[in-house]
């Protein structure tokens, strides 16, 4: 078996301070430049895979405002319909992405300020898209898992470094391995506040240069365990799980059962609860259900129909 010796905290910070630097002299914005310095925070799977020893497939990155999040999100939007607009325009189905800010009601009621792409008709949009496709049609299991191939397919020294090659509501994922995550900001109990698993809670501060590892965080990925803090969202945590497993991972029968617990305690009935709980999963075939529970009268949901609509979707 096979020892893999994971990167010290100075060597991870130097790294990531770096990394940062690069790609924020790519924006060609001087006062957004200055912005996203003040506001960059880089947490979530790849501080946990330079700890591990293991390839980064991404680096999120997070901003501290709402503001800064939305201008970040502007400019890549234009940015992107800049190097792509033509070829949308020309498409059968048509959307353009565009930024807009709301107000809802997350699943246990509470108002969010929140910024999303929208994107008429489609809910993604890809730099190599030839027409309206959803991208599980490519064999991937959701939204970020495609984005991340994609970003490490699409190597064009003739195109700009970190440029937009891939849109969703939530994200947006640049050349170069980097993600900008628009769904959540704030500082970094905030954002973590959102996670579920506590392996993922370490974080990086660019404007004060500080790595900061979290002790249980560490014993966490040592150990390859799954602690579930709780979640709005332990039904996407159910998916999750699923692939952690997949990579050799453990989780407790106790850790399993909070999240079980955490999901009986949802209204999975409700149209908006079920469209929110799947935050972050992003796969198609579950828009699907989605939207096929949408049409269907409240009063004939039950886990017979439920069973069969999912049947036809995944079958």
């Amino acid at each position: 078996m096979e020892i893999r010796y994971g990167r010290k905290k100075n060597g991870i910070r130097i790294d990531l301070k770096k990394k940062i630097e690069d790609w924020i002299k790519s924006i060609d914005d001087e006062e957004l430049r200055q912005v996203v310095a003040k506001n960059t925070i880089v947490t979530g799977g790849a501080i946990a895979s330079m700890l591990l020893g293991e390839r980064v497939n991404d680096y999120d990155v997070y901003l501290k405002t709402k503001e800064a999040t939305k201008a970040l999100a502007q400019y890549y939007v234009k940015k992107f319909i800049e190097l792509n607009g033509k070829k949308f325009e020309d498409m059968t189905i048509s959307y353009k992405p565009e930024v807009k800010e709301e107000t809802i009601k997350n699943i246990k009621g509470i108002e969010e300020e929140r910024i999303t792409i929208y994107m008429k008709s489609a809910g993604v949009a890809s730099e190599t898209q030839s027409e309206y496709d959803y991208y599980e049609l490519r064999g991937m299991d959701d939204a970020t898992e495609f984005a991340s191939t994609l970003a490490e397919e699409i190597k064009d020294d003739s195109k700009p470094r970190y440029r937009p090659i891939f849109l969703s509501q939530n994200a947006i994922t640049l050349s170069d391995k980097m993600q900008i995550v628009i769904r959540f900001y704030g500082n970094p109990d905030e954002i973590h506040s959102n996670y579920d698993f506590k392996h993922a809670c370490n974080y990086y501060d660019y404007d004060k240069n500080y790595l900061h590892l979290d002790p249980e965080a560490l014993e966490c990925l040592l150990s390859r365990t799954l602690i579930y803090r709780g979640s709005l969202y332990p039904i996407a945590s159910i998916f999750r799980m699923k692939k952690f497993i997949e990579r050799g991972w453990r989780i407790s029968a106790g850790q399993q059962l909070k999240i079980m617990w955490q999901i009986s305690e949802m209204d999975l009935k409700d149209h908006d609860v079920i469209r929110e709980s799947l935050t972050g999963v992003d796969a198609a075939y579950l828009h699907q259900l989605v939207d096929a529970l949408s049409k269907t009268d409240v009063d004939k949901i039950d886990s017979a129909y439920v069973s069969t609509i999912i049947d036809k979707i995944f079958d």
